[in-house]
């Protein structure tokens, strides 16, 4: 068996370590809001701080799991017509479509970038910390998800071409990453 390329090793490595930071954010939530509401029924004497921090979980949760989900294809869409268009038409569009992605993850990152600035000059209500902490969730979710993007692109480009050169090629299930 060949070696897994540095690519793809950096390819697996930044996913695997979104999908650990999503895990762990989202085993503390549980832990902390199941103590808080205890605290607040038995004790009377609820933690402040554990909607806050739920609250700003959830955020880093979303934006991790945007670009998980875009790594394995799971955003929706409508495949419908692509899937009934000639190869070297579908090409066409894939290409297209996926240009048009990465124009919109652009400006989404480039506005995520705004709001990270805005949150240096912000602290959190209860917390006291920094907002640009919770912000930096924005950036760091798109520009996973763009990286996730390339890899879906390449392999879509990948089984447009090879259906162009062999009509009746039918691929392999997608490996479960």
């Amino acid at each position: 068996m060949a070696k897994p390329s540095f690519l793809y090793r950096i390819y697996t490595g930044y996913n695997k370590a979104a999908e650990v930071l999503s895990i762990i954010i989202l085993i503390a939530i549980t832990i902390i809001v199941l103590i808080s509401v205890g605290a607040r029924y038995i004790f009377e004497m609820p933690f402040e701080w554990s909607e806050e921090f739920a609250r700003y979980g959830f955020i880093w949760i979303c934006f991790l799991g945007f670009a998980l989900a875009e790594r394995s294809g799971d955003h929706f869409r409508i495949t419908y017509f692509a899937d009934r268009l000639p190869p070297k038409i579908r090409l066409l569009v894939e290409i297209f479509l996926n240009f048009l992605m990465f124009v919109v993850l652009y400006k989404f990152f480039m506005e995520s970038m705004n709001y990270y600035n805005q949150g240096k000059s912000g602290i959190s209500t209860i917390m006291l910390i920094p907002l640009n902490y919770i912000y930096v969730a924005l950036p760091v979710g798109i520009v996973l998800m763009a990286l996730n993007r390339i890899k879906v692109f390449a392999d879509t480009l990948f089984f447009c071409v090879r259906r162009i050169k062999d009509p009746g090629y039918t691929p392999a299930p997608p490996e479960i990453h």
